[in-house]
């Protein structure tokens, strides 16, 4: 490529384009010269000048670097063959790229993973499963469901059922995208209206979370409690009552599901609420004791990340499990030496915004800031050459985004009940199957609405705004811990202090201001150092 061939290119692309043209071939060999290509490549796809990034995979040489060669050749199927239609010549380059080194397929995970819902609306389900096994380690939920799903496409008699399965883990896995904050909304991401959340604790629990343990030389890490310890009986059966049309008003222990149990951690858009430091900000069971911890988008995986659904450990997780449970069994000079190996923690998780509807009627609400909120933040500022405050402009440009995501959610959640009920029409047709096979058609149509399940919320406890990090795993995982009788867990990777914006010390807990200051020197991820703020709602101990 030469700078003629950029014609026609606006004049951002084509200055950024001509900087990354200095880095040759002859003067930086290898990783340099090899990234710089990719970059050029992905400006050219930005503005859609497809041949043009052809010619700039096609330009590089084994010599490059083979990864990045191997790599090039997999991004030149996918814009050369399946972006034509052409999935054939595709699938035949990407099954023996993956022979050759796995990464390629695993970070080409999202091309792949489409290219398998190609094959499988062509009905070319051998195709299909063999794409969605290349990508089983980043799309362990989705795989999982479609390789179900061929198995009733195999068959005549429950070939529309299949089908409808493809409809509801479609419209489950928009929906899901739908609820996932997005930190990047906005293109400076630290004036972004939801780039801060909060989770509240008593003043012991962060202490631990920020202080270094003298015995193992790190802070306590973030828990992510089980489902079992929240305070809405109605947990995990609302969204089945409503896609059945149920208007149930009274709720009872479900049964007891230790091979898809959920671990939950809760977080708010409501930094400092009176009533939730009253609720959950507590120490000694004395109320608004405790502290507001309020965490940056860093601590949670990017919205536009290339990985699956992460947060649903099926089957082939377990098989992993038991391998473990295995060796660690069988390690008996481990056992003699009595070494601990480290707990694992789970990665980076989405969180996501909660939506409260009401049993008794079609009241849907999701969770978002509050008014006050933008009015505590910007004060009295007031817009340059306006006389419209700045906190009053902003609520009414997030009202607006809110509304927007209100309706794509309802529009999406309309379909999913529709094809919840098809599905259930559908099942009500077949003949000749037996209590077994019913059975697992409908524990198959629970596991696809599980991702949904825990983030659907009663309108009671729509105050809370919560926003949500889901693990839904088996007990067997080694990952979950427990303190007997008191806490069910696992434990979160990354680590608290440095991914904290601010904390908001309690009205009854301003005795530990200068605690936590000391706790708190230093600075952020982002270079900033941490604030701490004494919560700004009065209240008055009266026992």
């Amino acid at each position: 490529m030469n700078i003629d061939d950029l014609e026609g290119l606006d004049e951002e692309t084509r200055k950024k384009i001509e900087e990354l043209l200095k880095i040759t071939r002859e003067q930086n060999r290898g990783e340099v010269f090899a990234q710089a290509q990719f970059k050029i490549y992905d400006c050219l796809l930005g503005v859609k000048k497809y041949a043009l990034a052809l010619d700039v995979l096609e330009n590089m040489k084994e010599s490059d670097g083979k990864g990045y060669y191997e790599l090039a050749q997999m991004n030149i199927a996918i814009v050369k063959y399946y972006f034509k239609g052409n999935l054939d010549e595709a699938y035949e380059i990407i099954i023996e790229l993956f022979k050759r080194n796995s990464w390629v397929t695993t970070i080409a995970s999202e091309y792949v993973f489409n290219f398998a819902k190609d094959y499988l609306e062509k009905n070319e389900y051998g195709k299909s499963i063999k794409l969605f096994s290349l990508i089983n380690d980043t799309y362990l939920y989705e795989t999982y469901c479609y390789k179900k799903i061929n198995s009733f496409l195999l068959d005549s008699e429950t070939e529309t059922l299949g089908k409808n399965f493809i409809k509801l883990l479609d419209q489950t896995l928009l929906i899901v995208n739908i609820l996932k904050l997005d930190f990047s909304q906005l293109p400076d991401t630290d004036k972004a209206p939801e780039r801060k959340l909060a989770h509240y604790t008593g003043t012991y629990t962060t202490e631990k979370l920020l202080d270094v343990d003298k015995e193992k030389r790190y802070p306590s890490p973030f828990r992510i409690n089980t489902i079992n310890n929240v305070n809405d009986p109605s947990e995990g059966q609302l969204l089945s009552n409503h896609l059945k049309g149920v208007k149930e008003t009274s709720f009872y222990a479900p049964d007891f599901d230790e091979k898809l149990h959920a671990f939950i951690g809760c977080f708010t858009f409501n930094h400092d609420s009176l009533n939730q430091f009253r609720l959950y900000g507590k120490q000694d069971n004395k109320e608004a004791s405790g502290i507001s911890l309020v965490f940056n988008q860093n601590f949670f995986q990017k919205h536009n990340s290339v990985a699956g659904l992460s947060y649903v450990a099926l089957e082939d997780n377990l098989q992993k499990i038991d391998t473990a449970s295995i060796q660690r069994i069988t390690d008996e000079s481990s056992k003699r030496r009595d070494i601990k190996k480290p707990v694992e923690k789970i990665k980076e998780q989405p969180v996501m915004r909660c939506v409260y509807i009401d049993p008794t009627s079609d009241y849907i609400h999701l969770a978002q800031r509050n008014r006050l909120t933008f009015f505590r933040e910007f004060g009295d500022d007031i817009l340059e050459g306006s006389s419209t405050t700045k906190a009053a402009s902003e609520w009414n440009e997030y009202k607006k985004y809110i509304e927007q995501k209100t309706d794509s959610f309802k529009e999406a959640f309309a379909e999913l009940k529709k094809i919840y009920r098809d599905i259930i029409e559908a099942k009500g047709s077949l003949k000749g199957m037996s209590e077994e096979d019913m059975n697992e058609i409908d524990s198959f149509l629970e596991m696809i609405i599980l991702p949904l399940k825990y983030l659907i919320k009663h309108s009671a406890f729509q105050e809370e705004q919560e926003c949500r990090i889901v693990y839904i795993t088996s007990l067997d995982d080694p990952k979950v811990q427990m303190d007997f009788g008191k806490f069910l867990y696992v434990e979160y990777e990354p680590e608290v202090k440095v991914h904290l914006d601010k904390i908001y010390i309690a009205p009854a807990a301003s005795y530990y201001e200068p605690y936590f200051a000391k706790l708190l020197c230093g600075k952020n991820n982002m270079g900033k150092k941490i604030k701490i703020e004494p919560s700004n709602n009065p209240y008055r101990q009266t026992s």
